[in-house]
């Protein structure tokens, strides 16, 4: 049974829908550590977007110097991503990763913008950075669009593909069919991700049919505190860390 499983919280990016991503100071540090002594391994800590970002007391960045602002108060036990929406921040206001306490950049994009995101993921890692790419509405690819992108993202050395369910609306049938491309098709060393919503209450019963595949790669599955986040709101992270130590230890 495939054990090599990862837990994305998601909590300070897509949770700031709720509450405007106005986090503390004080509960940015309360919130990651204890996500750390959870063994969470991957903790988003916000969005980077040089138009709105910059206030204080918030998880809404202009630059990567204003996380590492915040990170004196945070644990380093983990991977410390952050999120750009294409067009929405211009990555090459990134500075290197080695001057930064940031392990990793999350790329999300429309199927529309494929070109343009390529590009910006190459950038990102020529820079050093982990980039984990996140084609938005998944479910909008053909197959033949999806094995597409696939060759394409393949061809760059990100470090995880994501099947993301933007409206929580991917029946189990079709959730299979998008990892199993996925799978079949991405490069070995490519971690596979699953960014769900819950409109349809499916989130927990996808991410759980996913952790008990038996796929030859890494499995990286996205969720948040109480499932805080946009509209429905998102796989909750209590929920699937008691899952994964229950059945896995």
């Amino acid at each position: 049974m495939h054990r090599n499983i990862k837990i994305l919280d998601c909590t300070l990016r897509d949770g700031g829908y709720v509450n405007n991503w106005r986090f503390s100071k004080f509960q940015i540090s309360k919130i990651t550590d204890s996500l750390e002594k959870s063994n969470i391994d991957i903790i988003e800590l916000g969005y980077l977007n040089d138009k709105k970002g910059g206030k204080e007391n918030s998880t809404l960045f202009d630059s990567i110097s204003a996380i590492d602002n915040i990170l004196s108060d945070v644990p380093n036990n983990f991977i410390k991503v952050v999120m750009v929406d294409l067009f929405a921040f211009d990555v090459g206001k990134l500075p290197p990763k080695n001057d930064t306490k940031i392990d990793g950049i999350r790329l999300a994009f429309h199927k529309k913008d494929v070109d343009d995101a390529l590009l910006s993921a190459e950038k990102i890692i020529d820079l050093g950075y982990q980039l984990f790419f996140q084609p938005m509405v998944t479910k909008m690819y053909t197959d033949d669009e999806f094995l597409s992108l696939i060759e394409k993202a393949n061809q760059l050395s990100i470090y995880a593909f994501y099947v993301v369910d933007s409206f929580g609306s991917m029946s189990l049938t079709e959730f299979k069919c998008y990892i199993d491309l996925a799978d079949s098709h991405l490069n070995t060393g490519i971690q596979l991700g699953y960014h769900s919503h819950n409109n349809m209450q499916l989130a927990f019963s996808n991410a759980i049919d996913l952790c008990n595949s038996q796929l030859d790669r890494g499995v990286i599955v996205d969720s948040s505190i109480y499932g805080m986040g946009r509209g429905a709101g998102n796989l909750n992270t209590e929920l699937i860390a008691d899952y994964l130590n229950n059945q896995y230890g």
